[in-house]
């Protein structure tokens, strides 16, 4: 199903330059593309309303027979008082290099070795949006300064910028500190030459020992970035493409 939803979208695509986004209300597809985010232990990000803060989550299971989904305890925890007071939340996803994005509301809550669960309504309408590659420009060495002040469990982070894209960042760091998989960098500034800062949030993707062994790189995607920032961004990006090319010549 997930196979045959992406050539739909390949088919659609012809030339093409915008990303596509798809309403997808059929509740078998629907099903489908839960089951392949539980499949590949994708992260959530949730966002609750009149909340500026966003949480991570995991799919603990899906029951189409109950029109139910069962998510794992937000993190940061204090999420969990936040959306048993709202109800309601937005959640976002990759998997296989697609966006998912859906609405839901509480339905009840548990608990299981003193972590809480929340079973949530089975969504009617997604998202479906598929991610093009974006370039990604290489700054090793370019000495770009990456910082986040951290907040509760997430440690401060300083370090430099490794690449990149319209898409998220990869930082180097000459030390290693306590990130995985997953983790929301809340606040992150990145201070490009001759442009000064850019504010976003990060989801971290990865984390890895590198080479020298002394340090730590990790690379995550944009959460929350505004479009004159990403305006910005891109047009940093364009002018290093040309020229890293021109270099090449």
């Amino acid at each position: 199903m997930f196979k045959a939803l992406k050539q739909i979208i390949a088919e659609t695509l012809g030339d093409s330059k915008k990303t596509p986004k798809f309403l997808v209300t059929k509740k078998k597809e629907i099903i489908a593309l839960l089951k392949q985010a539980h499949k590949k232990k994708a992260f959530l990000t949730v966002q609750i309303p009149d909340q500026d803060e966003s949480y991570t989550t995991a799919l603990l299971g899906i029951y189409p027979d109950h029109d139910l989904v069962v998510l794992d305890e937000f993190s940061p925890s204090v999420g969990h008082k936040r959306f048993l007071q709202q109800k309601e939340a937005k959640v976002t996803g990759r998997v296989n290099g697609v966006e998912l994005r859906f609405k839901t509301r509480l339905v009840g809550v548990g608990s299981k070795s003193d972590v809480s669960f929340y079973k949530v309504a089975m969504p009617t309408v997604m998202y479906f949006c598929q991610q093009r590659q974006s370039y990604r420009v290489s700054l090793k060495g370019a000495s770009i300064p990456f910082f986040s002040p951290g907040s509760g469990l997430i440690p401060s982070v300083r370090g430099y910028l490794l690449d990149l894209s319209a898409g998220g960042v990869g930082v180097i760091l000459d030390h290693k500190v306590s990130l995985s998989r997953g983790d929301t960098l809340e606040v992150c500034i990145v201070t490009l030459p001759k442009r000064g800062d850019i504010q976003f949030t990060l989801q971290v993707d990865a984390v890895r020992d590198n080479a020298s062994g002394g340090g730590m790189n990790f690379g995550g995607h944009f959460c929350k970035l505004s479009e004159a920032e990403q305006a910005v961004l891109q047009k940093y990006i364009a002018e290093s493409q040309r020229k890293q090319a021109n270099k090449s010549r």
